[in-house]
Formats: structure tokens, sequence, C-alpha cells
């Protein structure tokens, strides 16, 4: 062979190698940057559990993974919004023996009206010497505090006196609002009227603190025909006791006297004001309602 052919058969050779790598390379199976290996296992995407949650992961198709929520949240779910708690009602006893208490105070507000009508009616009381009885305190319907004297000074002594109201009436205790006596838990106060002042109002003049008129006088004409007395608890109790109302009209009222009212009454700290019921500062205006002490009487 001559040496011009020597070469090209080389260079043949290295073409046809080329050429066979090329086809090799070519015909195999070809895996992208983004394709998972063949034996690889799929990777699932694992969100995280809530606190306290628990993760079961089911290799379904796609890989799913499934979380499940704590026991104690679905149960809070079924369970909706919280409720209010309620307020727990009052034990039946304790709620027997506040009415029980009540009943008799309203009962004993009757027999100071009844122990007033009989004072009036006997004249021990006239101090305009009119022919006209008026009305009294508690320390004059039980006899233990002198009566107001009539106008040509004369006293009657009230060793003379039949008494209108019982003895343990007697025993006047000082309050925040005046003289009053307690009677079976329960305080008690007379209010009588005072000489109308020049618009026509008529104010309230509470029970000395030693019973009896103060150093200002009831009215005459006006304690012939008017005095309003009230009733409240002497101790705080569970379920609370109403306040009570009575005057001369018949007029009986009384307010739940729950310790957050505008004005809880209870004890001789706390005791009612004149006006307390009325609904102005006037003791011969109306009474009920929304009245002046903000709290509500209702018949």
């Amino acid at each position: 062979m001559s040496n011009e052919k020597r070469p090209r058969i080389a260079t043949l050779a290295v073409a046809a190698a080329a050429i066979l790598c090329l086809f090799v390379y070519t015909s195999s199976p070809q895996r992208t940057a983004t394709e998972p290996e063949a034996d690889a296992e799929p990777q699932a995407s694992v969100p995280p559990a809530p606190t306290g949650g628990r993760i079961e992961i089911d290799f379904g198709p796609g890989g799913l993974v499934r979380v499940a929520p704590r026991a104690e949240d679905v149960d809070r779910e079924d369970e909706g919004p919280e409720a209010a708690p309620e307020t727990p009602a009052p034990d039946p006893i304790d709620a027997a023996a506040a009415k029980e208490s009540e009943d008799r105070a309203i009962r004993t507000l009757r027999v100071i009206a009844l122990a007033q009508e009989q004072l009036r009616e006997s004249r021990s009381i006239d101090t305009n010497g009119d022919g006209i009885g008026e009305f009294g305190y508690l320390g004059e319907l039980t006899g233990s505090s002198p009566l107001r004297s009539a106008p040509d000074g004369s006293f009657v002594d009230v060793s003379e006196l039949n008494a209108f109201l019982p003895e343990e009436f007697a025993s006047i205790v000082s309050t925040s609002a005046g003289g009053a006596c307690e009677v079976n838990g329960y305080l008690f106060s007379v209010y009588l009227p005072a000489t109308p002042r020049h618009s026509g109002e008529v104010e309230g003049l509470p029970e000395a603190l030693h019973g009896g008129s103060g150093q200002a006088m009831p009215d005459a004409n006006q304690s012939a025909t008017r005095w309003c007395a009230y009733a409240w608890p002497s101790t705080e109790t569970s379920p609370p006791r109403r306040a009570l109302f009575l005057d001369a009209g018949g007029n009986a009222l009384s307010t739940p006297n729950h310790p957050d009212a505008p004005a809880a009454y209870i004890g001789a700290a706390r005791a009612p004001r004149w006006d307390a019921a009325f609904q102005r500062g006037d003791m011969s205006g109306p009474v009920g309602g929304e009245t002046a002490d903000g709290n509500t009487w209702t018949r």
C-alpha cells in the first residue's frame, strides 16, 4: 500500500469511532435535573403540625399528608362559643327565710299604721289646739318619749299614757337618718311633715336620736294628715331583703334593695332619708316609680 492511502484510512477510523460514541450516548435514557432517581422513594411535603397536634403520613397518590388535630381542639369546636356563667340560684332555705322576714316587716308596718290612727283619734297630740289629733313618732307611740306639747305649754306625763305600740318598739337607736327601732331583723323609722315652704313643698322631719320630736317641731296641720315609715334590713343577707315603705294614705311600696342598687339600705349606717320613696323632695307629692334616691319603688 502506498504512503498516500495510510493517512486516509486513519482518518476514517477516527471518524467511525466518533460516530459510534455518539450513537451509544444518544440511544441511552437521559435524566433531567428535575427528574427523581428511579429507585428514590417519593418525598412528601410535610406541613408543620399545630402545637400538640399529631401528623399522620399517608403515602397515597401524590404522597398526601394528613395532619390530625388535637382531640381537645375537636371537642372545643363541637362545644361552640363559651357561654357566660349563670348566676347560681339562692338556696331555697335562705330564700324562704328572707321572704318570711319581709312578711314580718310588712305586718309590723301595718301595726305602726294602726297605732298612728289610734293616736290621732285619741287627740293625745294637738299642738295647735284645734281639737284634731296629730300623728306621732315611735317614741310618742310607745309612751317612752314626751308628747309634743299643747299651745298652753302643758305637759303630759308619759307614765299616764296608754302605749299604742308594744314595748319592743320603745328602744330607739341612732341611724344615719335619725332615730329608729329594731324589730325582728328590720329597722323602722317614722317621718312627720315640717311646715310647708313658700313653694308649697313639704319636707319630712326625722325622729330624734333619743326618740320623739327634736328641736324642729312637725307642722300641726300637716301632721294631722301625713306621716310615712320605712323598714329596711338591719344586716345584709343572701338573698337580699327588700326595703319597705308605708304612708298615711296606705301606699305600700318596696324596692329590691340589692347591694349594687343606687341606694342600698342595710343597717343603721345606711338608713333611708324621708324622701327615698318620693318622686321629688316633697312629702305631699307622689310616691313610687323612679324616685329621689335613684331606686325604683313598686307596689
